[in-house]
């Protein structure tokens, strides 16, 4: 009789917090205030990563106040680069709000494109500090566009970078989801290393079973 031991190890890794400044002024030159909604109340409990979860993209940069999510329509197109997404997170503006929910949302289209939810998650989110969210892993396509929504409380702000630090994806914000090409949300996408690794894992040893 033979025996096949697979022995899989994974590791956590940490993340550093990155910081934030709160110039506002360019911001309000192109007019995203202007969409109030009522305040939406939601509770959700901090979120502990894990252990199989590792960054997939990640553009930290967030030295400029680019959206408060009373604003309404925030989004974040982006491309993933392994074939599965299992979280993502966003920077909150310091200064901006104390503590809230904060729920993010994964869709293959933007939401008033006819696009479809592929997975939500809810979590509370500091002012000034990352607000990570994890869901059950999703199966994308590599490189292909996807699109982060951001909602849940009308208190909090996003901070992000004006000067185009993402290239495989932009700022949507306001409602019908107005597009900023040149704008990125500091924000985050997360993996999960067990998908790929149990796939493979069993397709190396099924021979030995049939």
């Amino acid at each position: 009789m033979k025996f096949i031991c697979v022995l899989l190890v994974v590791a956590a890794s940490g993340f550093a917090e990155v910081s934030a400044t709160s110039e506002v002024s360019t911001v309000d030159q192109v007019s995203w205030y202007s969409v109030q909604t009522e305040p939406h109340f939601d509770t959700a409990e901090p979120v502990v990563q894990p252990l199989s979860i590792e960054i997939d993209q990640n553009q930290p940069s967030g030295p400029q106040y680019m959206a408060g999510f009373a604003q309404t329509g925030l989004a974040q197109s982006f491309q993933q680069t392994h074939e599965n997404i299992a979280g993502a997170g966003i920077l909150l503006q310091p200064a901006v709000g104390s503590s809230d929910n904060v729920t993010i949302q994964l869709w293959d289209a933007l939401p008033n494109a006819g696009g479809t939810q592929l997975a939500e998650a809810s979590a509370t989110g500091t002012a000034g500090s990352w607000v990570d969210v994890y869901w059950t892993a999703v199966a994308i396509t590599p490189a292909t566009t996807y699109y982060l929504v951001f909602t849940g409380n009308a208190t909090l702000g996003i901070t992000g970078d004006l000067n185009n630090p993402y290239p495989h994806g932009c700022v949507y914000a306001n409602a019908g989801y107005t597009q900023f090409p040149n704008y990125d949300y500091a924000f985050r996408t997360y993996y999960d290393t067990d998908v790929s690794l149990q796939r493979n894992t069993w397709a190396s040893v099924k021979v030995f079973f049939n």
